[in-house]
């Protein structure tokens, strides 16, 4: 330790300049948009190498779990795609739909804002704004992309809202997280009208760009009073366990381009 304190004070000059250094560089990596985007890339291919050993090791502590996961999103593939598709060791497609496997290397639930890291990027045909689903329903949506990883705005995130469907009725309203528990949410803009029950089941709209149709969101858990004569709300219990959360897909819309070329601004 003397050692330790003798070194540190006669080089505490060069030691001062390096810390110094690294904060200059990091203070217009993030002050410039192209420099930041650059050290979010760089900062997400190093933080993914690491995270992706840790999940691996915890893969093989519940292998038997994770191999019935498997089994039901492949279930849940095979009823997307129907007959007409087409694999390889990458890409499943059946068209309008691609899908991506991956493997969630991080993820946070307790946040106001969460996020979770998955090991496909750019090198894979991943791109921001793509939505991720698993065998029990929907995930989230792709923000940021390096070569071989991206990160995912999570269901459970104050900035995500989801357009959906009630299966029953067909009348879509918006769901989003309550920001409390990571197991529900709140849909909103359910027309007053509409008589709401326990049980009742919400999937993807389809209207938005980053999920197909149909996908599954989560069950009505209780309705709430609410004094808006136009509009009410309910409380969701969310499809997906985000705590047991491994395997993925992110979802590209093949027609993606063709359909935005359409969108005229005025």
């Amino acid at each position: 330790m003397y050692n330790l304190f003798i070194f540190i004070k006669k080089y505490s000059a060069v030691i001062l300049f390096i810390l110094l250094e690294l904060l200059c560089f990091l203070m217009v990596a993030y002050s410039l948009p192209y420099q930041n985007r650059k050290m979010v890339s760089v900062s997400n291919s190093i933080a993914g190498g690491i995270y992706k050993t840790t999940s691996n090791w915890n893969d093989y502590l519940h292998l038997k779990s994770e191999n019935e996961k498997l089994a039901k999103q492949n279930a849940l593939l095979m009823n997307m795609l129907g007959e007409d598709y087409s694999e390889d060791d990458t890409l499943i497609t059946n068209g309008m739909y691609s899908f991506v496997p991956a493997h969630v290397i991080k993820n946070s639930i307790y946040e106001l804002n969460n996020y979770m890291v998955i090991d496909k990027g750019r090198a894979d045909g991943v791109e921001a704004d793509m939505g991720v689903i698993c065998a029990e329903g929907i995930v989230g949506i792709v923000v940021n992309v390096s070569n071989h990883y991206a990160s995912v705005m999570s269901l459970l995130n104050s900035n995500t809202v989801v357009s959906a469907r009630f299966v029953d009725n067909q009348y879509v309203a918006n769901v989003l997280w309550d920001n409390q528990n990571y197991h529900f949410g709140v849909v909103k803009d359910i027309p007053s009208h509409l008589i709401i029950n326990k049980g009742d089941t919400l999937v993807t709209s389809g209207f938005s760009n980053s999920y197909p149709p149909d996908i599954m969101v989560g069950t009505i858990e209780e309705t709430e009073d609410n004094t808006n004569e136009m509009f009410s709300t309910a409380k969701l219990k969310f499809s997906t366990n985000f705590s047991t959360l491994r395997h993925v897909f992110i979802v590209k819309n093949n027609y993606q381009e063709e359909i935005d070329s359409l969108c005229i601004t005025h």
